[in-house]
């Protein structure tokens, strides 16, 4: 079964993946697998963005998944 997964980007970065993944001819989706997957440099504007993230919260990573699911749907309503 596939993971399914949401995360929020900056519009910019947003736009620079989206531009990207057209470019290619593939999703988003797509897109960001192959490059977490691969070596190959990034497009300009995801530089530096894929693959690192700081959340601020040192215990995040075992944060019950049920848990950080309802956070962003609190966040989302408001």
């Amino acid at each position: 079964m596939e993971a399914v997964s949401t995360i929020e980007l900056p519009d910019d970065v947003a736009a620079a993946l989206a531009a990207a993944a057209a470019e290619r001819g593939v999703t988003e989706a797509e897109l960001i697998a192959e490059l977490v997957e691969s070596d190959q440099p990034k497009p300009a504007g995801l530089d530096g963005f894929l693959g690192c993230m700081d959340s601020g919260d040192p215990d995040w990573a075992g944060t019950d998944t049920a848990v950080l699911r309802k956070v962003a749907d609190t966040r989302r309503s408001t």
